[in-house]
């Protein structure tokens, strides 16, 4: 059972890498800052793609990346134990090196960066691998209700009072700029666009964005971290039947909860809500169909070049942004693509990862920088 659950960790972060570049490349060519996405994508095909990668893809990968973020501290905490090594310097050192290589991605190459967001948050959950299991579930829980309380409830509430205002906006001034300045070939211009992004939205400067992270992405890593500690993909695979109704009820509810901003389109509390939540419950039947999955020798024969791809999926993530940057700014694409060319390139560039991986784990054994970062980790 071993060597397979590892194969379904690297079959998980492979397929989750595919559904990351298919969300990541939407606000790398269009921008998602300014404009209302339920308005650019309305008619004909950009509608079809729009709405499928709200069911299927939106907020269902980047969980599941947590999920197997926090699995992996785990492993690692064990690991460090059998070879009585102290384990929190070797975390912190993986943490900090994680935070900058964050850094460094979010303001030059891809304003959405999320690696600094895992790391800040992580500092305080590594904590967790040093108490009974059953707080980490319990940590989980009381962050998403926090979270619930002070970003949910107000949201919601504000819809119930003000359905007039709970829309979406636009702000077309700020997105021809915003074009303009992407489709220029000034590289510092662009450069200076990114930082900005980065810096305004997704970077942990303060309290807020802290709060925000530790109550929505930090539950996912706990719950990871504690998936390892009761052996959860053994628990999956030994309780086959009970897992597939799971997998099957959580697949229709996510996307039964993932549909409401569809139905009812363009609503801003929906949006927000709905989707986070959705994703999370939809990701669940994701994690454990691919463990079951897993189990088949036909699956692993034909997804054995999509684990290639786990293996080294810290490479692969940032080489995605990089050869995003490339395409869509390099083409002066940003802004001029219609859904169906969007994810063609999306497509394009997933098969490059897939051809690599293949090729290069042919003489190496880890990824250029997971190897850097083992270097950074280990200090050996």
């Amino acid at each position: 059972m071993t060597k397979d659950r590892i194969y379904s960790l690297d079959v998980l972060r492979g397929f989750s890498l595919f559904g990351i570049i298919l969300m990541n490349i939407i606000g790398f060519s269009h921008d998602t800052f300014h404009m209302n996405p339920y308005v650019m994508f309305q008619h004909g095909w950009n509608r079809i793609l729009h709405n499928f990668e709200i069911l299927f893809v939106q907020n269902s990968f980047y969980p599941i990346f947590a999920f197997l973020f926090g699995y992996g501290l785990a492993m690692m905490h064990d690991s460090a134990r059998r070879r009585a090594r102290r384990f929190l310097p070797i975390v912190y050192r993986r943490l900090i090196a994680m935070v900058i290589f964050g850094v460094i991605h979010g303001m030059l190459i891809f304003s959405g960066d999320i690696l600094q967001s895992y790391a800040i948050v992580t500092l305080i959950g590594a904590i967790f691998l040093y108490l009974d299991r059953s707080f980490s579930l319990i940590a989980a829980i009381v962050l998403w209700l926090l979270y619930a309380a002070l970003y949910w409830v107000p949201t919601l509430s504000f819809a119930l009072q003000r359905p007039d205002l709970d829309y979406m906006k636009s702000n077309p001034n700020a997105a021809e700029y915003m074009m303009n300045v992407l489709n220029s070939h000034d590289l510092s211009q662009i450069i200076g666009l990114t930082t900005d992004n980065f810096l305004t939205y997704f970077f942990i400067s303060d309290i807020n964005s802290f709060l925000f992270r530790a109550t929505s992405l930090l539950p996912l890593i706990l719950i990871g971290m504690f998936a390892k500690r009761v052996n959860l993909f053994e628990r999956i695979v030994r309780y086959k039947k009970l897992s597939i109704l799971i997998a099957a009820v959580a697949f229709i509810i996510g996307l039964a909860i993932k549909s409401l901003p569809i139905i009812y389109y363009g609503r801003y509390s929906l949006d927000t809500v709905a989707i986070y939540s959705g994703g999370i419950i939809l990701s669940a039947a994701y994690i454990i169909a691919i463990v079951l999955l897993s189990e088949n020798e036909f699956f692993r024969k034909w997804t054995a070049p999509i684990s290639k791809v786990g293996k080294i999926s810290f490479t692969t993530y940032i080489s995605q942004s990089i050869l995003m940057f490339i395409i869509i700014y390099g083409f002066q694409l940003f802004g001029r693509m219609n859904l169906i060319e969007t994810y063609s390139i999306a497509l394009l560039i997933y098969i490059l990862n897939i051809l690599f991986a293949v090729l290069y784990l042919k003489k190496f054994k880890q990824g250029p920088l997971e190897y850097i970062w083992r270097k950074i980790t280990y200090l050996e």
